[in-house]
């Protein structure tokens, strides 16, 4: 059993009540342990602070906690989500009960829950490399103008796709971008990976699922210049004729997790407003 010692706090900067919680936490379990704390927007000061951390804690909702999976991921540093947000599909505790729930993930109970990520290459001279762990989004830029996405899978053409771009998800992801496009949620353990088109224009497929070992290119074609972004935050531009080849990444993320894989469908029913008791019985 590993107990966490050197400990980064990652919050919402925008949010008082997250920079109140992240206090309260480092002064009740101050003892024996190392904190920092940054917000998401001055978390890149702290390259130096996360080569001795063995946790990250996010206080915020999704997208506080996806700042903090790409600087931990690499680093194989877990991390817990402490939730302020709405839905907040990845967190694992309710802000609420943080102060007092804390000790039991820092004592080393929890099960290691790891998601994988995509990886995205930007060929040609610029050769960027961006990782994802909900979505890479291949979308029209600023221009209201309709862009074509051409399709391969393992060198096989799917579909040149015709509208306003393509997001290519996780299953962790595939209750974010993807499911307000209509796409299915997919078990979070699965490693498949998901590609739904937005608002497409006469195509053949309204999306597919993909096999993990699947390499997929993605050719923009655009009289403007198109966008490609990484888990929303992580944006370039794409020039007319570029390829983003997407595969899976040679990282995970790990969380800290106390309920069983299977609480996950519970939970979604909850997070969503659906109906998780039976409709009541109409005796005459």
């Amino acid at each position: 059993m590993t107990e966490y010692r050197n400990i980064g706090i990652i919050h919402h900067g925008l949010l008082p009540e997250a920079v109140k919680l992240a206090g309260l936490l480092q002064s009740r379990y101050a003892a024996d342990r190392q904190w920092w704390s940054a917000t998401q927007d001055t978390l890149a000061s702290n390259t130096h602070q996360l080569q001795t951390t063995d946790l990250i804690v996010t206080i915020g909702g999704d997208g506080t906690i996806l700042r903090g999976v790409h600087e931990a991921a690499p680093r194989g540093i877990p991390v817990l989500g402490v939730n302020m947000g709405r839905v907040g599909f990845m967190s694992e505790i309710d802000a609420g009960d943080a102060v007092d729930g804390l000790a039991w993930y820092l004592e080393g109970n929890a099960r290691l829950d790891e998601r994988y990520m995509l990886q995205a290459e930007i060929s040609g001279e610029r050769q960027t490399v961006l990782h994802a762990l909900n979505d890479v989004t291949v979308a029209r830029g600023a221009e209201l103008r309709v862009i074509e996405v051409e399709t391969l899978v393992d060198g096989v053409h799917l579909a040149d796709y015709r509208g306003d771009g393509l997001v290519v998800a996780t299953a962790t992801g595939s209750t974010g971008y993807t499911l307000s496009l209509g796409g299915p949620v997919m078990d979070p353990a699965s490693e498949d990976y998901l590609v739904k088109p937005i608002a497409t224009h006469m195509s053949q497929f309204g999306g597919v699922v993909l096999r993990s070992t699947t390499t997929l290119e993605l050719t923009v074609h655009c009289s403007s210049p198109a966008t490609i972004s990484a888990d929303g935050f992580i944006d370039r531009s794409l020039e007319d004729g570029e390829t983003v080849r997407i595969s899976h990444a040679s990282i995970k993320a790990t969380f800290l997790r106390k309920r069983p894989r299977t609480a996950f469908w519970s939970d979604l029913s909850r997070r969503l407003g659906m109906r998780v008791s039976p409709l009541p019985r109409v005796t005459e």
